[in-house]
């Protein structure tokens, strides 16, 4: 026993020196600023290396060095490790190409290179890997057909890439697959109906890309699959009858492509279906009653397609729903009384629809809702007074109606109760909308507020508290005067986006907010010389209004302009001429219908940056 122990230690020595060679080989090609590779070196046992796992002989198993913020290329010396096992790079800057070593390693079954930076064509594989990760890098080039010789893939993710070209039909040798991710790539032409022997597969994500053709009756044969996205393709045809084979699937989308024709009724046979997203196609026919199947459906998104017919009842009785998007349709009827009563419904969307009757006073009873959209609708009669107590209540879409109550007013305080309220948008319902509420009432988390066409004749005194208001339209309403000074003053700093266009202001003192990108006065009685715009500003029109003097050269400081639009005023004297070239985002510069005289400045030539100029209507020369 001791000469065979004398035999077998300068083997084990000269292997553990030729595996800490291969350690420092790689370690030398990367870049450590965290110091998380500082103990390796040779005066401490690779064994005991931060991210270093031996198995039992003492044998490099792993090299998990995930989120350290490593940086440099990846030398080759790692692969050829005799007994590794599992890699894990990911989430770090590594970049340049992956080396081909990897086919040479016998032993390796798990590699993670995900979110790095590497770029180059897809390297080979070995036969042992199980497990191939490399999404989210700039992987390019196509699909070898000689990744099928990778037949014990558990797991092969190369979403998030630059990657083209077909799916090869080699991948019916993947005969142990269970996840695969393609998403989010060039890919193009058909899906392979060899997908259908994949028999193990649980996950398929080919979503974001290329891909043209019908859907293969084939996927209905992998009776395992628990998620199918084929979302963002150009697929076309109908959705085949076979996926209602998949009897274990949970998740199906196939929202943004081209598919045709009716809902199969084969579809109601997946019982376990939790989440259907069938959005932005071109489907059509009615919402069939057999949708009550559907017992643990908690999402279903239907929104821009072509849908007839009205809301089925059996949507309502759906006992676990949260989210039902069903806008951009062509839904007519009324809506079912007791929609969101049976379920925790948090979004509800039925916006741009040709829905009648009244809001139910039932709805959502259950007040777990977060989004509610009816806008482009024709409802009528009042909003229910039970919304007031839906406290999670986030958003509220209702435009594009004829909501309000007998005498054709929306009270703004029936919305007093709602301290998560985000976004408020009643314009162009043809009612009032009374403003008269108690000043002290605030919504402090309101972030867009749109009471266009509402017939207000003063700002609403709400808007003093507000702290987060980033939209704001009161246009097309009747208010009076001029902006009062609590707006103008550092209250709402916060605001981005304000139309106060077509209303009967007068008078403006200054425009101060300091986060301003889009100012929309036109179509008023503005007297007096022209208000400067806030430096951010980006869109700017006064245009239809009564501004008199000259146009001031300091308009030229506003350098983030990029559509300003003053026509149909009684501005006079010459044009600055730094309008010309003040501004490489300025595109658009409308002067029409003014009193200014003089030429044209030289600075308006061609190589100036402006894409529309109209100086049409004026007294100018040459």
């Amino acid at each position: 026993m001791l000469a065979l122990s004398l035999l077998l230690r300068p083997f084990s020595l000269s292997q553990g020196d030729h595996e800490l060679g291969l350690l420092l080989s790689f370690k030398s090609s990367v870049n450590d600023p965290l110091g998380f590779l500082s103990n390796w070196n040779s005066f401490v046992p690779f064994c005991m290396w931060q991210g270093i796992t031996c198995n039992s002989f003492s044998h490099v198993k792993a090299i998990e060095l995930a989120h350290k913020n490593i940086t440099g290329t990846i030398s080759s010396s790692i692969f050829h490790l005799p007994s590794i096992e599992i890699i894990n790079l990911s989430i770090n800057w590594l970049s340049g190409e992956i080396p081909n070593d990897m086919a040479s390693s016998p032993s390796l079954r798990y590699l993670n290179l995900s979110n790095n930076n590497f770029f180059g064509p897809i390297p080979n594989c070995s036969v042992s890997l199980e497990s191939l990760d490399l999404s989210n890098n700039m992987i390019s080039g196509e699909i070898s057909a000689e990744i099928g010789l990778c037949w014990s893939l558990k797991t092969l993710d190369l979403g998030g890439n630059y990657v083209v070209g077909k799916i090869p039909t080699s991948i019916s040798n993947f005969s142990s697959l269970q996840f695969l991710t393609l998403a989010s790539n060039d890919l193009s032409g058909q899906i392979p109906s060899e997908i259908g022997r994949l028999k193990s597969l649980s996950w398929i994500y080919i979503d974001r890309n290329h891909f043209s053709g019908k859907i293969p009756e084939e996927i209905g044969n992998l009776v395992s699959l628990n998620h199918l996205d084929l979302a963002w393709n150009n697929l076309s045809g109908q959705i085949p009858s076979s996926l209602g084979n998949l009897s274990d699937l949970h998740y199906l989308y196939l929202w943004g492509n081209k598919l045709t024709g009716w809902l199969p009724t084969h579809l109601f046979r997946l019982k376990m279906l939790t989440e259907l997203d069938l959005s932005e196609n071109h489907l059509s026919g009615e919402i069939p009653q057999l949708i009550i199947e559907l017992q643990n459906l908690k999402l279903l998104q239907l929104m821009l397609n072509s849908f007839t017919g009205k809301i089925p009842n059996a949507v309502a009785s759906l006992p676990r729903l949260q989210v039902l998007q069903l806008w951009s349709n062509q839904l007519s009827g009324e809506i079912p009384n007791y929609l969101g009563t049976q379920s925790d419904l948090m979004i509800l969307d039925l916006s741009m629809n040709n829905l009648s009757g009244k809001i139910p006073d039932e709805i959502c009873h259950s007040g777990h809702l977060v989004t509610l959209g009816r806008f482009s609708n024709s409802l009528q009669g009042q909003i229910p007074r039970s919304l007031n107590t839906w406290k999670s209540l986030e958003d509220i879409h209702l435009r594009q109606n004829r909501l309000g109550n007998d005498e054709g007013i929306v009270e703004l305080d029936m919305f007093s109760n709602l301290p998560n309220l985000r976004f408020l948008d009643l314009s162009y319902n043809g009612v009032s909308v009374s403003s008269s509420i108690n000043s002290s009432y605030t919504r402090p988390n309101l972030q867009y507020l749109s009471l266009a066409s509402c017939s207000l004749k003063e700002f609403p005194r709400f808007l003093r508290g507000s702290k987060h208001l980033m939209s704001l339209d009161l246009s097309d309403n009747k208010i009076h005067g001029q902006i009062p000074k609590w707006m103008l003053n550092k209250g709402l700093d916060t605001l981005s986006y304000l139309n106060l266009s077509h209303n009967f202001l007068t008078h403006i003192e200054r425009l101060s907010w300091e986060s301003m990108k889009t100012l929309d006065l036109h179509s008023n009685f503005i007297q007096g010389a022209l208000p400067l715009p806030p430096l951010t500003v980006s869109f700017f029109s006064i245009s239809n209004n009564s501004l008199v003097g000259e146009l001031s050269s300091l308009i030229c400081n506003r350098t983030s302009l990029e559509i300003l639009d003053l026509s149909d005023n009684n501005l006079n004297g010459t044009i600055p001429p730094c309008l010309g070239n003040f501004s490489k985002r300025l595109s658009v510069l409308d002067l029409r219908m003014n009193r200014f005289q003089g030429t044209i400045p030289d600075t308006f030539d061609k190589k100036c940056g402006l894409n529309n100029i109209n100086f049409n209507g004026n007294e100018l020369e040459g």
